[in-house]
């Protein structure tokens, strides 16, 4: 679909602005376009009665920013959800290492920016409800028939199925697609493409109650070492447990249970055998000291496990004719860095900012244009600078926290800052795509690859994961949105050299495979299970 040169404003249509999905990304583009243009009429069709959980309940800076000064969703967020104190990583060598002994990656005090631990299903509410109370229509549940894109300024036609039974089409001047992995517009427009082979990586989730948080009496009792090394908060941080090919997170909700999920890659790991995918996870988490610590006695919670084969996925144009895409019906790379707000964020107020100048009447065909292209190009820098072949180097923590150091340093002068200073113009944009973000770009990506080779040499040697034990990684000092960042990047330069010269010159030991520590765990994990 092209947009017209002009895009004029067709004849009345049946609503302003249709929006296929109610969940975090359809709710918060119908909140803004209302917020700012109260006459709009808006429809959202939301398929669910109710939401569940997304992949990944916790944000970083950018997604905390568009929370809490775009959204300004502050008070609701503090008094409902567990503000995150940062993100931390921790390796062992086998399954029964000491908790004393395995090397921990993360920071030492609390975090200066907000960020937040979600239960997404009461944000998506929360936000749909504050929506409809501003005079968004909703109907849900309803199942999307059939889209039916114009060219020009002719309307839009949708036709959906109500849970009674009954078919409505409507028509509208705006369609934005917020379905999420269904992606209705990019399949239906042919624009939906599987990163596939180039990052196969598979997830398995769920929820767990009576889990023994890290910072309880009883953990601090039997490891009183962890009372050492931090200051800040590990129970409300993000928890990653690291290994190669494979690392978990372990996110605090606010009624007390924990979301949990793995996340592989295939032609690198595959999970412990078992009957069914919870016990599977289950196996594999036992299989950490830190996981044996906090879930040797926590029960999954039934019929809360999700699975996905294949996680990330992109469309080739996200805009077009008075049509967008926003969120994850745009696509989905990696939860690692807890980045999937992000780009909601950016596609969400871009895409609103669109259809708000082009009620006013503006001509909108550059900003179309930008956004036609701007998706793929930002998703293949991020893709490539941040995620390409790290799964090889994830189980070695002297690599990942130069990466760590490097990743956040990086962000933090880029993404961070930009939507801090210069909100109205950043958020109309995606991240990386631009000159510098180009260059920065291109920079993460060398070092990724670097990072991925050195590992490759470390396995092969016998020589991967040497600090994975008795090291502390914790840092001293935060991130702030500031040029200070570039500290950690001339940090982080360091520890590359030194970490090319260690892989260089050392020897290799006599038997790798035998080093049972960096084995794909399924080994051990019918002993530990």
């Amino acid at each position: 679909m092209h947009a017209s040169a002009s895009l004029p404003h067709p004849a009345k249509a049946d609503y302003d602005v249709i929006i296929l999905g109610g969940a975090f990304s359809g709710a918060s583009s119908a909140l803004l376009l209302k917020r700012e243009n109260p006459n709009l009429n808006i429809l959202v069709v939301e398929r669910t009665s109710a939401f569940n959980r997304k992949v990944g309940e916790s944000t970083s800076e950018v997604g905390g920013c568009f929370l809490t000064r775009v959204l300004h969703l502050n008070p609701y967020l503090s008094a409902h959800h567990y503000q995150k104190h940062g993100l931390r990583m921790w390796f062992c060598k086998k399954a029964e290492d000491r908790v004393e002994d395995c090397t921990e990656l993360g920071p030492k005090f609390q975090s200066r920016l907000p960020t937040f631990q979600l239960d997404r299903s009461l944000l998506d509410q929360h936000v749909l409800d504050l929506a409809t109370e501003a005079g968004v229509e909703l109907v849900r549940p309803a199942t999307v028939r059939e889209i039916q894109l114009a060219e020009d300024a002719a309307h839009h036609q949708i036709s959906f199925t109500t849970a009674s039974g009954e078919t409505r089409q409507h028509s509208a001047t705006w369609v934005i697609d917020a379905s999420g992995r269904a992606a209705l517009l990019a399949k239906k427009l042919g624009v939906h493409r599987p990163l596939g082979d180039e990052h196969p990586t598979s997830s398995v989730w769920c929820r767990y109650r009576n889990v023994n948080p890290l910072d309880s009496y009883k953990s601090r009792s039997l490891h009183p070492s962890l009372m050492d090394r931090v200051n800040g908060s590990r129970s409300s941080a993000t928890n990653h447990l690291m290994g190669r090919g494979w690392w978990v997170w372990l996110i605090p909700l606010s009624n007390g249970d924990y979301s949990v999920g793995v996340v592989w890659d295939r032609s690198i790991f595959e999970l412990p055998e078992g009957p069914n995918l919870t016990a599977r996870l289950h196996a594999h988490l036992l299989n950490h000291p830190i996981g044996r610590l906090m879930f040797a006695d926590a029960e999954a919670i039934e019929d809360d496990t999700f699975y996905y084969k294949g996680l990330p996925y992109h469309t080739t144009q996200m805009a077009g004719n008075r049509w967008a895409m926003v969120g994850d019906a745009a696509g989905f790379i990696d939860p690692l860095y807890s980045q999937g707000l992000d780009y909601c964020g950016h596609t969400v107020y871009a895409v609103t900012q669109v259809i708000l100048k082009h009620t006013q009447g503006d001509d909108v065909t550059e900003d179309l244009e930008y956004l036609k292209g701007a998706y793929q190009r930002s998703y293949r820098l991020w893709f490539e600078s941040l995620y390409k072949n790290k799964y090889r180097y994830m189980g070695d923590a002297e690599l990942m926290r130069i990466s760590f150091i490097m990743d956040l340093g990086t962000y933090f002068i880029g993404p961070v800052r930009l939507v801090y200073t210069d909100p109205k113009y950043e958020w109309t944009r995606l991240p990386y795509d631009g000159p510098a973000g180009t260059l920065f770009a291109k920079f993460m990506a060398f070092y990724n690859r670097r990072l991925a080779a050195m590992a490759d040499k470390r396995w092969a040697k016998g020589t991967y994961g040497a600090w994975n034990t008795g090291k502390d990684l914790t840092l001293g000092q935060s991130y702030s949105p500031n040029l200070s960042a570039f500290m950690f990047l001339r940090w982080g330069l360091r520890l590359w050299l030194i970490a090319e010269l260690k892989t260089f010159f050392s020897k290799a030991k006599p038997n790798p495979a035998a080093n049972e520590s960096f084995l794909p765990m399924t080994q051990n994990a019918k002993a530990v299970a």
